[in-house]
């Protein structure tokens, strides 16, 4: 299989439990099964250029607390929801920087990042999901961009459709390109 299955919902459901209950063991336990899933999101939404100026390590880290705080208010709605959550907030952590980013350069002012010489923050299975990313960064933008958001965001082939504005028959066969040529890639 060409991506990785998520962790397990009702060890998820757990796991958030505990995590409401204020046991921080749980939070790790959490984070560490999201990890790599939290990561790749965060590289893939950047993307190579965005990340020549902003650093995967700092969204990361920023979407990791704001989660944490943000947890409380989460309502779990179906499989998937809490990764739906967190790609949630990893979308909008990109968008306020890139929005951010983009108004300092316009002035002028583009400061270094804070976190610069940190070490973009590893994968708990890098030789998977480097291939994963080299595999994806192969194929065309919009087949690339169908596969993220059904597999990464979870999102249906009726909300792709929407918010790509094409037909679900378009995205349900776009999808089906795309697998297939990512596991073909995969393979090799």
């Amino acid at each position: 299989m060409a991506f990785p299955e998520g962790p397990s919902e009702s060890k998820t459901l757990e796991l958030l439990g505990r995590v409401r209950g204020g046991e921080d063991e749980a939070w790790n336990e959490l984070f560490r099964r999201h990890h790599d899933q939290l990561l790749f999101a965060v590289r893939m939404r950047l993307g190579p250029d965005l990340r020549k100026h902003l650093q995967s390590v700092d969204i990361f880290q920023s979407v990791a607390l704001e989660s944490l705080r943000a947890l409380e208010g989460f309502e779990y709605r179906g499989p998937g929801s809490l990764n739906r959550f967190l790609n949630t907030l990893v979308t909008n952590k990109i968008r306020d920087r890139v929005d951010t980013f983009r108004a300092l350069k316009r002035a002028g002012t583009v400061p270094l990042p804070e976190d610069v010489g940190l070490p973009e923050p590893a994968y708990q299975d890098p030789e998977l999901y480097e291939r994963l990313e080299r595999s994806l960064s192969g194929l065309p933008a919009e087949l690339r961009e169908v596969l993220l958001l059904r597999k990464v965001e979870g999102f249906s082939s009726k909300e792709v459709a929407e918010r790509l504005g094409r037909s679900d028959d378009a995205v349900r066969k776009a999808y089906s390109r795309a697998l297939a040529r990512l596991t073909l890639s995969m393979a090799e």
